[in-house]
């Protein structure tokens, strides 16, 4: 769902941006929410222009904010500075805080789509998701089952996809040992040692999928052959999890490959989904996703729907305009957070 920023994004642009949104979006209360959230207050209000100027009207108020951009930022560096070129990041250590308070990639898709383009990656990392509809039903499903920790699991997998492979697969791993403990009925109150070869092994016998159950004619040979891939599926991502994920402390060891990730998370997520409705239909429990608690944003949802965000919580949509870069739409995420603006991709 975020935005990413580009790895070449300049610093100007990057303080020019912010400083258009700003010029834009900022009054008395909102600068002392970002002064109190940045510990910058009280270089804002010792500022001997910025406030009075934005107040009267004065024409030089966006000097003044271009002023402030890099103080807020954390950056050492005024503006105008030259430096050597440097991750925007390490130069501007509270981007992200900064760019989210004032929703950035929403209001530059809105107001500054060339700029935007500049500064951040147009294919985010749910656009290189195996399928958005299968992590959307993975959720549906955790959802279904009331398993916390499933849900978890598979906003991990959304969350790290892209930028920690082995994070990824790690949670793929735990999602297959979540999803087959459920299955069997395991409590988490069990001393029993559970490792994934074995749970899979025990859940596809309970689930009547193992190749062994398959019978001798056509369609059970093609059925063997299926359910031996789902095993394998399953083991195998553990075993690359062993081999390469996260949790294990490893040091030196070779990076998993992004297309490995891809191909791993890719297979587990659908397989996962399989052997939970094929528990769920024989347990005659209805698999119909639950819309009012969708995991995350969909593209051109409508306005009066509800719409989950991973940092904000739930909210109710009240606005939504097509952008080249996307759909913007205004969420009413409740009175401690209040409303935001979304960028969803996609």
């Amino acid at each position: 769902m975020a935005s990413q920023w580009r790895q070449d994004a300049p610093a100007n642009l990057v303080e020019l941006a912010i400083g258009k949104c700003l010029i834009a979006e900022m009054d008395d209360s909102r600068w002392t929410e970002i002064g109190l959230l940045t510990g910058t207050k009280e270089r804002i209000y010792r500022h001997p222009r910025l406030l009075r100027s934005l107040r009267f009207g004065d024409d030089d108020y966006d000097g003044h904010v271009y002023d402030m951009v890099p103080v807020l930022l954390g950056a050492q560096e005024t503006w105008g500075t030259s430096v050597p070129s440097q991750d925007i990041h390490a130069r501007f250590p509270r981007l992200g805080m900064v760019a989210d308070f004032i929703d950035l990639p929403a209001w530059l898709a809105l107001n500054e789509p060339d700029l935007y383009g500049r500064l951040f990656v147009e294919d985010n990392v749910e656009a290189t998701l195996p399928d958005g509809t299968v992590l959307s039903e993975a959720e549906s499903a955790a959802v279904r089952l009331s398993i916390a920790e499933m849900r978890r699991q598979v906003e991990r997998i959304r969350r790290d996809y892209g930028t920690d492979p082995e994070a990824a697969i790690g949670q793929a791993k735990e999602l297959i040992e979540s999803a087959c403990k459920t299955i069997l009925g395991i409590t988490g109150d069990s001393d029993e040692k559970h490792d994934v070869p074995a749970l899979v092994k025990q859940t596809l016998l309970h689930l009547g999928l193992d190749p062994t159950q398959a019978g001798a004619g056509p369609d059970e040979r093609a059925a063997k052959r299926l359910l031996g891939g789902v095993a394998s599926i399953l083991n195998g991502a553990g075993e690359l999890r062993n081999a390469r994920g996260t949790g294990h402390g490893r040091s030196g060891a070779d990076l998993v490959d992004a297309s490995l990730a891809r191909m791993a998370v890719g297979v587990v997520l659908p397989t996962v989904i399989y052997l939970i409705e094929s528990w769920e239909a024989q347990a005659d429990t209805p698999s119909a996703p639950a819309k009012e608690m969708s995991a995350a944003p969909v593209a051109g949802a409508g306005v009066g729907g509800m719409l989950r965000h991973e940092t904000f919580g739930e909210g109710q949509i009240l606005e939504s305009t097509a952008t080249r870069h996307g759909t913007v739409v205004v969420v009413d995420f409740g009175p401690r957070i209040g409303r935001r603006r979304i960028l969803l991709r996609g």
